[in-house]
């Protein structure tokens, strides 16, 4: 019999198919050597070449997936929400993030100070909320 998907998987799919969808909608604007990380400065310090970079997140994002399943199924929270939230939030993340590269690499400004601040708020309100869920509710 097949396991029924949860929303959480069907949310987190959705997510890692329009990131993949993103790449190739773009891909003939994409220069040859995608930048795909970049230093506090935002000056681009590695290139792939534009397979390498349209795959690159969406196949990581698949990775996170398995590996935050399996890290909840072992040790699931108190809470089940938690385990839910924070997946589809990661997936979220990790995608707004390929989005922002994948700007770059199209030659809009993408401000880095602006992007750094967020993912540090965003991993602030990520515990935050585990915890509060975990040890208040």
């Amino acid at each position: 019999m097949a396991r029924r998907q949860s929303r959480t998987d069907i949310a987190s799919g959705a997510i890692i198919a329009l990131t993949a969808l993103a790449g190739v909608a773009v891909w003939s604007r994409l220069p040859a050597e995608v930048a795909i990380h970049f230093s506090a400065s935002g000056t681009p310090d590695n290139y792939v070449s534009k397979p390498v970079g349209v795959v690159l997140m969406p196949a990581l994002m698949l990775a996170t997936l398995i590996v935050l399943k399996l890290a909840f199924r072992y040790d699931p929270p108190d809470v089940p929400r938690v385990a839910a939230t924070i997946t589809v939030a990661t997936m979220a993340f990790m995608s707004g993030i390929h989005g922002l590269v994948l700007a770059w690499n199209l030659g809009y400004s993408v401000p880095f100070d602006i992007v750094l601040v967020g993912s540090l708020v965003w991993t602030v309100v990520m515990v935050a909320y585990a915890l509060k869920a975990e040890y208040v509710d």
